[in-house]
C-alpha cells in the first residue's frame, strides 16, 4: 500500500505553476510600445461619428426651507447665521433619541424643505418633509424623509 507524500505532492504541483508564472511574468519583450509623446495629435485623437455640438448651461441650485428663531433677536435684527443653521440627524427611525422623548427640545415642527434647480429654460423642484426640533443649547435638530421625484415643468 502506498503512502500519500504531502511534499512531493506540493512540489509536483507548485513548481510547474511556478515556473509556468515566470515564463508567462518574464515573457515581456513582445509587448508593442507606442510612442504617445511623440505622436502627432491626429493620431492620438480618437475621432468619433456624429458627435453632437455641447454648450454650456448655468444651473442655480437653490434649498429653500423654515427655521425657528427666537422672537425678540429678530425684532433688534441679532440674529446671525450660526442661529439659521440646521443639523441633520443621520440615524434609523426607529434608534433615534427624539422619536422616543428622550431629548428635550423647546419646539417640534413639521417642516417641508425645497430643491429647486433653474436654468434660462428650464426649472426643476423637490421637495421633503421633516422633523425640525429647537434644542435647549440653541442647536437645530431635524429629521428628513426622502425626496420627491424631480418634478420639472
Amino acid at each position: 500500500m502506498k503512502v500519500f507524500n504531502k511534499k512531493k505532492f506540493l512540489k509536483g504541483i507548485l513548481v510547474p505553476c511556478l515556473l509556468s508564472l515566470l515564463w508567462f511574468l518574464g515573457d515581456s519583450t513582445r509587448a508593442q510600445h507606442i510612442d504617445v509623446f511623440n505622436m502627432p495629435r491626429e493620431k492620438a485623437t480618437k475621432q468619433l461619428a456624429n458627435v453632437p455640438e455641447l454648450t454650456e448651461v448655468e444651473i442655480s441650485d437653490t434649498y429653500t426651507y423654515k427655521v425657528m428663531v427666537e422672537k425678540k433677536k429678530l425684532e433688534e435684527g441679532s440674529v446671525f447665521a450660526r442661529e439659521l443653521e440646521i443639523k441633520e440627524l443621520v440615524s434609523d427611525e426607529e434608534k433615534s433619541p427624539f422619536h422616543w422623548g428622550q431629548v428635550e427640545y423647546y419646539d417640534r415642527r413639521n417642516i417641508i424643505q425645497t430643491h429647486t434647480r433653474t436654468t434660462g429654460f428650464l426649472k426643476c423642484f423637490r421637495t421633503r418633509t421633516g422633523i425640525l426640533y429647537l434644542l435647549p443649547d440653541g442647536r437645530r435638530m431635524v429629521d428628513w424623509g426622502p425626496w420627491s421625484f424631480w418634478d420639472c415643468r
